[in-house]
């Protein structure tokens, strides 16, 4: 199977970044824009976290967006498992990105797109992969190139 047709996971930061265009992270906007092609989840805790660090108008940007390919996404506000969120900070992550870590757990994602380098970089035996924006974008070329 390819990367483009493995369920994905978009971390905050690359919401963010994309949504606004940021000049320092040109690679989250052109992952925006490569929606279409990808099935990406969005987990309780992602959603979470949008809600509370975009404006109002950039929940409604990233709402829109995510409703013009609806079979390209899947939106999950359930929790998980308060004992499986406190698994991952006993291997040493933050709440937030234990949290994080839960639901693409729970969910069978293999790949978390995040612009945070050290994003459970000290964990070991992850079920899924971390690849930053411009890695990912990097991949799914080579696979695109190589099918030619």
């Amino acid at each position: 199977m390819t990367i483009a047709r493995e369920s994905l996971v978009f971390d905050t930061n690359v919401w963010i970044f994309g949504l606004r265009n940021a000049p320092e992270r040109p690679a989250c906007a052109r992952l925006l824009h490569r929606l279409p092609s990808l099935f990406v989840r969005v987990p309780r805790q992602i959603l979470l976290e949008l809600h509370a660090n975009l404006s109002l108008e950039e929940v409604n940007e990233f709402f829109r967006l995510l409703n013009r390919y609806p079979e390209q996404r899947e939106i999950s506000w359930d929790k998980v498992e308060p004992a499986l969120i406190h698994s991952y900070q006993q291997r040493g992550c933050k709440l937030g990105d234990a949290t994080v870590a839960a639901h693409l757990e729970v969910l069978g994602v293999k790949h978390l797109i995040s612009e945070n380098r050290d994003f459970l970089a000290e964990i070991t035996g992850l079920p899924f992969r971390v690849l930053s924006a411009e890695a990912f974008l990097e991949q799914l070329d080579t696979e695109g190139s190589s099918r030619r």
